[in-house]
């Protein structure tokens, strides 16, 4: 009796095993009914919208020079390569930028078409291969900083393919970085306060052609806004801070040294009740 009941077990468990494997051979591209021949934007740098967003965001920052170029990739997904010529087409799609605005309280507007030049929006991802380009060709010298530029792009045909439902739109934010764009060691002095003897990494971002945003906020810590702006011509440091406000007059210690790229800081809470000292030393561009 025991040798019988063995004898089924082991046969349920031959079974199990059968249709376990049976059915791992239902997921993954090589499945009946899978989609194999997937088009789509390929990542250009990561994405910078939130999960709620309808569209994909991507950030693309420029020196201040006459020419800059960005590259966006269609990209044919799978295991395989293209089995054929893929052709694709793209267009621009103005009306993404606005609903991305609605969906996340933004203020992007279509580039000016004075400002860049595209290659060929019909593009062919040639048999045996993953991807076809469109470079994005810029005049960042003539970027206007208090504008937000961005352009949107959409894959409207794509032969013998699915275009993605995710990635099939996408749309790319388009700036211009200062002389004082970077990433920078941050420290406060033992002065300072809530975080005396704060030493990390930070980044200045663009805000106009001579001011930067701390990023993240206030003291490398909190989200309160700060931004420096830099006088060219005397190179003093004057600090905003809508949250807690600054102490007037500013501290006239608070000087960028443009030799060695370095911000130091000096400034108070708008009532005197805090003390802030940094220091910015200029690492890398962002």
């Amino acid at each position: 009796m025991k040798k019988i009941l063995s004898l089924i077990m082991l046969t349920l468990v031959i079974t199990g095993f059968s249709s376990c494997l049976k059915d791992d051979s239902i997921i993954g591209p090589d499945a009946p009914g899978a989609i194999k021949n997937v088009v789509e934007f390929q990542n250009i740098n990561y994405i910078s919208s939130g999960t709620s967003s309808t569209y994909p965001l991507y950030v693309e920052s420029f020196n201040v020079a006459p020419t800059g170029s960005a590259t966006l990739r269609v990209n044919y997904a799978g295991v395989n390569a293209a089995p054929e010529d893929i052709a694709v087409k793209v267009v621009q799609d103005p009306s993404a930028i606005e609903k991305y605005n609605t969906e996340n309280s933004t203020h992007y507007i279509a580039m000016p078409t004075s400002l860049y030049t595209l290659t060929t929006l019909d593009l062919v991802i040639p048999k045996g291969q993953r991807t076809a380009e469109i470079t994005i060709n810029v005049k960042p010298d003539q970027f206007d900083f208090a504008l937000a530029y961005a352009l949107a792009f959409k894959i409207v045909s794509a032969t013998n393919s699915t275009i993605s439902s995710n990635f099939g739109t996408v749309i790319i934010s388009l700036g211009a970085k200062n002389a004082y764009d970077g990433i920078y060691q941050y420290t406060t002095s033992a002065n300072t306060s809530l975080q005396p003897n704060k030493n990390v990494e930070v980044e200045l971002i663009t805000q106009s052609s001579t001011a930067v945003g701390l990023s993240p906020g206030l003291l490398a810590t909190y989200s309160n806004v700060v931004t420096y702006t830099v006088d060219p011509t005397t190179l003093a440091v004057t600090v905003t801070c809508p949250s807690l406000g600054v102490q007037t007059p500013q501290d006239v210690r608070s000087k960028y040294d443009p030799t060695t790229k370095t911000f130091t800081v000096f400034w108070k809470q708008g009532n005197g009740n805090r003390t802030f000292e940094e220091t910015l030393v200029y690492k890398r561009g962002r």
